[in-house]
């Protein structure tokens, strides 16, 4: 052997089998077994082709005594037996046969159908193998029927399966070689003048029989021929089966392919589902079936193919309507083999005996039955299941169809009538055309209808982009109008700003296609002005935003100075000192000052009032005054004037001076007096260019904290509640300075301001 292989070939003890790579291999070998036919082959020694190669790609196939599949193990041990019982006598006349048998293979492959297959398989029979009278008989369904014979037999049938020789050998699979079968107790011969008989098995399709009127005709190497020859047919047979399987699924995809083309081009959903079951009908072969559409807990018949019976369907319940309502609620497919063992099944006739069921979308339900068991397979399954997804496809379609038909038709009703302003259009590549105005329109836009019709609507009604700041026409971009939105038939609704011969007004867009299409469409635009109502709910949230800034403004700022008179109080009850009085009248007055301040500010709506310009450092002084400060220092510049409302600059500063006191828990500077060794703050207020700047020398506020530090409720801890540096911001604004926090050469925070 010229390759090694794994194959467990037993030819008894006094036969030794080699390959190529073993050194032992004799030099004058009984047999060759070469897997390319590619190999030079020695003349005197007889060879066995053991190849995956095709045969009709073997180049010069005389040159080879036999060809054996490389998946056909067995095949080969019985050739390699044949050709060492032959090899004593070159000269054998049986050699002559076997190899003549394999020439002739070549012919076999050629057939293109099963019958053409058994045709010539008989020739070669008679005309190599020397048999004069043989059948290839193929069991189908109830019986054996001769499919190939050489005295016009073929169709004879059905012939019982247990009938003698032929019987035995296809159910047990066991060739047979009988000298004379008045001595076989199983023989039941057609003829009484048959006497002996070759009978080799086909696996599941059938029985190769080969009949003498002689006894004794034929021999073991007759027996091992009609084997070979058996081999190929069976063969062939598959790849032809194989071939004509995939070319008759090619043919239905293609035809099925063609169908939902047809599909496509249907206009309703009855139209839609009759032309279903005349394609399941004309290309899947189904003879019996239905689409049954879901009406509210029912499923009824719709469509229904011809060759189904009158009585053959009917409405069932979607609870417990058998397999369509099975199919329906869990939108999976129903494969039944056998219905009279399907628990699920109800058939509403005795006679269905298989059925196929498929669910549409979430719409309908394909049916198909059958009068014979395991009448459907897995390919009819995949097939309809591709059909059934054209048709949800098309459903669909269909139905946005509708809709759009009737939604157009209740718009082209209501347009004229509609208390809103409206218009008609059509839009191409780009440019929307105006094809009518309502009276609405007219009023409220203030173009006539008569100057409108065929002019471009966008150029009239968008407004350009720079239209806040004197732009003109040319500036405007058309890109993302929901008015264009109809040449793709797609609906719209929500706010825009569109422009009137007033201004521009706040308008609610609703926008109605009557047709799909790519590039091209018409529609409805519809504008409910909201202007008005805009301006009021903008004007309220404003005001809603003022009240709750100045709720937090009062009980913020409030609790500084009450915390000073409530403290002053207590000290004057310890110590008598009537100074304390004093101080404790000023944090008084001040929160009255600053009651009347903020009633003042909610009256007017705005922070600041009348600026005049101020000494920095004074009002950083009374400021401080007013604060509870503890043992933190103040610094303050001289001679910085800034342009200011004196009162809220002071507000300002009071909520710095607050922020670095109970938020700066270290300092540079630590105080005598106290007692558990914390360290106080130094504060420092001065002018840089442009503005001012407060610092002081505590822990400062981290980078990445910066930007939240002005968020209303923002707080590092403490006793404050969040709301000091939104106060210091909003005040800033007020005055329409910039405010930044940055570092102090100490490392504590820095707010500088900037107008």
């Amino acid at each position: 052997m010229d390759v090694d292989f794994d194959c467990d070939i037993d030819l008894g003890t006094e036969v030794t089998v080699a390959s190529a790579s073993d050194d032992s291999t004799p030099s004058d070998p009984a047999c060759l077994v070469v897997s390319d036919s590619a190999t030079a082959v020695p003349a005197r020694v007889p060879t066995i082709l053991f190849t995956d190669e095709d045969p009709a790609d073997v180049v010069s196939p005389e040159r080879f005594d036999a060809y054996v599949p490389r998946d056909d193990p067995e095949a080969l041990e019985a050739q390699i037996r044949w050709v060492l019982s032959q090899h004593a006598d070159d000269s054998h006349p049986e050699r002559d046969r076997l190899k003549r048998l394999y020439e002739g293979t070549t012919n076999l492959i050629t057939a293109e159908t099963v019958d053409e297959l058994y045709d010539r398989a008989i020739g070669l029979a008679k005309h190599i193998l020397e048999f004069d009278n043989s059948s290839f008989i193929v069991h189908e369904g109830d019986g054996f029927y001769i499919r190939g014979n050489e005295r016009d037999l073929e169709g004879t049938g059905p012939i019982p399966t247990d009938t003698g020789i032929l019987g035995q050998t296809y159910q047990t699979q066991q060739s047979s070689l009988v000298d004379d079968v008045r001595d076989h107790p199983q023989a039941e011969p057609d003829d009484p003048a048959y006497r002996s008989v070759v009978s080799v098995p086909m696996g599941n399709e059938g029985v190769f029989q080969a009949l003498s009127n002689e006894v004794g005709a034929y021999d073991e190497t007759d027996l091992r021929l009609a084997e070979l020859l058996v081999s190929y047919v069976s063969e062939t047979r598959a790849r032809i089966e194989t071939e004509a399987a995939m070319r008759h699924s090619r043919e239905q995809i293609e035809r099925l392919h063609h169908g939902a083309t047809e599909l496509a081009a249907t206009t309703s959903l009855t139209e839609l589902f009759e032309r279903t079951v005349e394609i399941t009908d004309d290309i899947l072969d189904f003879h019996l079936s239905y689409v049954g559409v879901v009406e509210g807990d029912e499923i009824v018949p719709t469509a229904i193919s011809t060759g189904t019976p009158e009585d053959g369907a009917e409405r069932v319940s979607v609870e417990d309507g058998g397999t369509a309502a099975k199919t329906y609620r869990t939108g999976e497919t129903q494969l039944v083999s056998d219905i009279a063992s399907d628990a699920d099944a109800k058939p509403v006739k005795r006679t269905y005996r298989s059925g196929l069921s498929v669910p549409i979308d979430d719409i309908a339900v394909f049916q198909a039955a059958s009068y014979v068991p395991d009448a459907f397979d897995q390919t009819d399954v995949e097939l309809t299941e591709l059909l059934m997804a054209h048709v949800a496809v098309t459903a669909d379609r269909i139905a946005a169809e509708t809709n759009l038909r009737e939604e157009r038709d209740r718009s082209s009703a209501l347009f004229a009538h509609v208390s809103d302003a409206a218009v008609a259009y059509d839009v191409e590549d780009g440019a929307v055309t105006v094809l009518g105005v309502n009276r609405a329109f007219e009023d409220i836009f203030g173009y006539d209808s008569g100057a409108l019709v065929g002019t471009d609507l966008l150029g009239r009604v968008v407004p350009p982009e720079s239209d806040d700041d004197g732009g003109d026409d040319e500036t405007t971009d058309f890109a993302g109008i929901p008015e264009l939105l109809v040449a793709t038939g797609e609906s719209y609704r929500g706010e825009v700003r569109r422009r009137t011969d007033d201004g521009v007004r706040e308008f609610i867009l609703n926008v109605v296609p009557l047709s799909p299409g790519e590039e091209r469409g018409s529609g409805y635009a519809i504008y409910t002005d909201i202007t008005e109502r805009k301006a009021r709910e903008d004007e309220l949230e404003r005001q809603n935003e003022r009240l709750e800034e100045f709720t937090n403004i009062v009980s913020h700022d409030l609790r500084n100075p009450l915390s000073v008179a409530r403290g002053n109080l207590e000290l004057a009850r310890e110590t008598g000192a009537d100074e304390r009085f004093d101080t404790a009248e000023d944090a008084l007055d001040q929160m009255e000052t600053l009651v009347d301040d903020l009633l003042s500010l909610a009256r007017r709506g705005q922070l600041v009032d009348e600026t005049t310009p101020v000494d920095l450092g004074t009002v950083a002084n009374r400021a401080w005054m007013t604060s509870e400060t503890a043992d933190a220092t103040l610094e303050t510049p001289e001679n910085v004037v800034l342009d200011a409302d004196e009162d809220r600059l002071g507000e300002l500063l009071a909520n710095l001076f607050r922020n670095a006191v109970e938020h700066g828990s270290t300092g540079s500077q630590t105080s005598s007096d106290d007692d558990h060794g914390t360290e106080s703050v130094h504060v420092e207020v001065g002018g840089v260019d442009g503005g001012f700047f407060v610092q002081d020398d505590g822990l400062g506020i981290e980078p990445d904290r910066r930007d939240d530090v002005f968020e209303p409720g923002e707080t590092t801890g403490g006793d404050g509640i969040g709301y000091g540096l939104a106060i210091v911001e909003s005040i800033a604004d007020a005055h329409g300075w910039s405010v930044i926090v940055t570092s102090s050469p100490s490392g504590g925070a820095r707010f500088e301001f900037r107008g």
